[in-house]
Parts: C-alpha cells; structure tokens; sequence
C-alpha cells in the first residue's frame, strides 16, 4: 500500500510538471504572437503616417501652383507636420519637376517620413497639369454649321449657334440656348435652338453651355516674339514658307512670287487676293535648320506652312506691334503631317488673322496640328466654279483631313452648297476632324491655357522606381 500510494503521488507531480510547461510554452508563444501582431499594426500605423504625410506634400504644393503657378523653386525640401497640440507628426520632402518646354504638366514627388519611424518612408509621384484650349476638337466664337459630309471626332463648342448635319461621336455645345439663323446657315431668320440639325448622337447635344471666354486666353504675342528661339521680321516680299523636314530639321524661305490673284468669298464680302505660293528660296541660315529648343517660331509676315513634322514646334505669324498692322495670315496649301501620330510630335500654328487654305491646294489635303485663328477664321474662301482655269480645276476638292484641334474667332468652313443636303459645289466635299487627345497636357509649345492645375494620374513609387 504505502509503496502503491508513492507511484501516484510521482504520477500526479509528473502531470503537474507537464501542464505546466505546456502552459507557460502556450502563454508564451501567445505572448510572441501578440507582440508580432502589435509590431505588425504599428508597422501598418507608420505606414500609412508616411503614406498621408506624401499625400500631404502633394496636397500642399498644388496649393502653392494655384497661387504661383510658374514658380515651381520655391517651397520644394522638407516640411515638418506638427498635430494640434504643437507635437511632430513627421515630414515631407518635396522634388518638383518642372513642365518640359511645350507642356503643362508639372510632376511632384513627395516623400513622407513619420517621426516615431524616420526610417521608414513612402514616396509618392503625381502629376498636375494646366488644361489648355486644346480640350475641343473644335472651338468657335462665332456661329457654325457642321454639313452632311463632315466627320468630328472629340468635343465641339461654340459660343455661337450651331447648325449640326454631320456626324460627331462626342459632346456638341453651344452657349446659345436659341439663335437667330440666317441664310448663312440655310435659313431666313428663323429662331433655332443652340444645337439643331440632323446630325447623329443627339444626345449628346448641350444648350446653354458655359461661356469658353476668348479674351482669357493665355496668349501675349509681345512676350511671344521676346522668347522665340527663331524670330525674323518682314519678309521684303509675299511673306515665308516654314517646310518642315522628317528628319526634325525645318527650313524657312522666301516666297518670291504667287498666283493670281483670284476673286473668292470670305464669308462676309467677295475679295481678290493673291494667297498661293509658286516660288521660293531659302532665307540665307535657315536651310535644314534644327527646330529651336523652346520650339517657338516668331515671323512678322504672312506665312505657308507644310511638310513633315518631327519634334514639338509653334508657328506664329504676326505683325508688331500687335493691332497696329494688318494680322497676318497662315496658309495651308500642302501636306502638314505628323511623322507620327503617338504624341511625341507637335505643331501649333497661331495667326493673328485668318488661316486659311488657298484654290490650289492638294486634292485630298492631310492636316496635322492645333491650328488658332486669333482674330479671323480658319477658312477656304468660297471660289466660283467656271470654265476658266484654275477656278475649274481647284474649285472643287475631294477631301481634307484634320488630326488635332481648330480655333477659330468668326465664321469656319472648308466646303461650299447651294442649299442645305445639296453637293458641295466649292471647297472640300469630305472634311474630317479628329482629336489629337495627347494634346490637351501636352500641347504645343507657347500654346494658350485654362484655369488651374488639376489632377492627372497618382503613383506609389516602388523600390525598382526610387
């Protein structure tokens, strides 16, 4: 018995010692298991800290672009973030990439570093940009009509009336809410709603829309011809031919004679003007001449422009002081394409009048760019079809194409009818016009913008990225 009684007192000790172990191992790697998951969340606590203090940096400097929108030195470095009650939260630390030459798109990197962590860090990169008039397709001030042949691919805004038989797949606004048609249109002035026709998708037809206020644009022809990378004065004869080269060079001639001249209608009075180039030659210095860094072209002269483009360039063609000339003019008469249409080319084309394309110009007419008539229209004078030659020859065209944007202050048209749904019987019997969208963020250089910076695209930068 007493034997018996010790074996189960040593047994009893034994479970003892078992459990117990088993105990303090279970408490313990309970206990390495809460302190891993506490290290763990307050990972993700500091985490997220230096992810809103990056936020913040971009938050902060968008404010300052608001207010200073072309200094992008000042404010950039480390800011300390302070709570409520004066303690530090951590900081953030700004690099600010300027907009390159031809774009509005400036890029923020902020770094945010919480202060209970600082060897932690989270870096994000955003990019705002200025919108620019190159938001439309089409962008008018004055009253429009879109025919049965046209094509319009992207926005179309007018502050005008708008007469829509064409085909279009985006918005279709105008600030009118009703109009007054006129002949010019093919009514006898009747009261039309601002958008009406027989035009597809109208749906997407907005009236009244918001003013696009002309005089706000962004546009100093003064500070235009200061910062030019090439400027030339008068040309001392019919003004400049700019031909562009698809190796990216470009050269600039004097036109030395035109034909004509030849009597067209300019959508208020018939003229006779002299506007297709027949001869030129290289202004001495300017033969296959890189396109200028900035890509800013100044000429006080009228001026032809054609060929292929290869890089980012603005051709202005104004007279100076500003109004206290004739504006000058910008004529299309040949091909002026891209050398590629993926957005690393671009070309802006600002006249101080009218562009316009002349009787003699290509049969099926291509036309790459954002194309801005300042105080005219972009237009092709309304040429009589008769037995004489060129009017029976030119007269009437097949088809011109546009990739990009038009502006234009008065009245637009490539073609000509007699009545509304009749045949083209001057001009271009098919127009196309399609949207450039790398445009709207990257356009052309120098070219004019709206409002504020806004907000383009957000990234977390990886480790493979820093």
């Amino acid at each position: 018995m007493p034997l018996f009684h010790r074996a189960q007192r040593g047994s009893a000790l034994l479970f003892t010692l078992f459990f117990s172990t088993l105990f303090i191992v279970g408490f313990g790697a309970l206990i390495s298991y809460i302190v891993v998951q506490h290290t763990a969340v307050r990972q993700q606590v500091w985490r997220a800290q230096a992810l809103y203090l990056a936020e913040a940096g971009t938050q902060y400097y968008r404010w300052h672009l608001a207010h200073q929108p072309d200094d992008y030195v000042s404010d950039v470095g480390t800011h300390t973030v302070e709570d409520p009650y004066g303690g530090t939260i951590g900081q953030f630390t700004l690099v600010v990439d300027a907009p390159a030459t031809g774009s509005t798109t400036a890029t923020i990197t902020s770094t945010g570093t919480p202060a209970e962590r600082p060897q932690l860090d989270v870096r994000v990169r955003v990019r705002y940009g200025q919108r620019t008039i190159a938001d439309y397709a089409f962008l008018g001030n004055s009253n429009v009509w879109f025919g049965t042949g046209d094509t319009l691919d992207g926005k179309v805004h007018s502050n005008g009336g708008i007469r829509m038989d064409g085909e279009g797949n985006s918005l279709v606004t105008s600030e009118q809410e009703t109009y007054i048609c006129g002949e010019e249109h093919g009514c006898t002035d009747e009261v039309k709603p601002g958008v009406w026709g027989d035009g597809v998708i109208q749906e997407l037809w907005e009236y009244p829309a918001d003013t696009v206020d002309f005089e706000s644009f962004d546009l100093d022809l003064s500070t235009m011809q200061t910062e030019a990378g090439i400027s030339l004065g008068d040309s001392g004869s019919y003004g400049y031919f700019v031909e562009f080269h698809a190796d990216g060079t470009l050269t600039i001639n004097r036109v030395t004679a035109v034909y004509g001249p030849y009597t067209g209608y300019n959508g208020s009075a018939w003229v006779s003007e002299s506007i297709d180039k027949r001869s030129w030659s290289a202004v001495t210095g300017y033969s296959s001449v890189a396109i200028p860094d900035n890509g800013l072209i100044f000429l006080q002269d009228d001026v032809w422009v054609g060929g292929t483009i290869d890089g980012r360039a603005t051709v202005v063609a104004a007279r100076m002081p500003d109004g206290s000339y004739a504006g000058a003019d910008i004529y299309i008469q040949e091909d002026m394409q891209y050398d590629e249409r993926d957005g690393t080319n671009a070309l802006g084309l600002i006249a101080q009048q009218d562009i316009l394309i002349p009787l003699r110009s290509e049969n099926v007419l291509r036309i790459d760019g954002a194309l801005m008539a300042i105080d005219g229209h972009v237009f092709r004078y309304y040429y009589t079809p008769s037995n004489r030659s060129p009017y029976n020859t030119y007269a009437e065209r097949n088809k011109v194409e546009t990739y990009g944007m038009i502006v234009t202050n008065t009245a637009w048209t490539f073609s000509w009818v007699d009545e509304p749904g009749g045949p083209v019987v001057s001009g271009y019997r098919t127009t196309e016009t399609a949207y450039d969208p790398d445009l709207l963020y990257n356009p052309p250089p120098y070219f004019p913008t709206l409002g504020d910076y806004s907000f383009i695209s957000w990234e977390e930068l990886t480790l493979d990225q820093l």
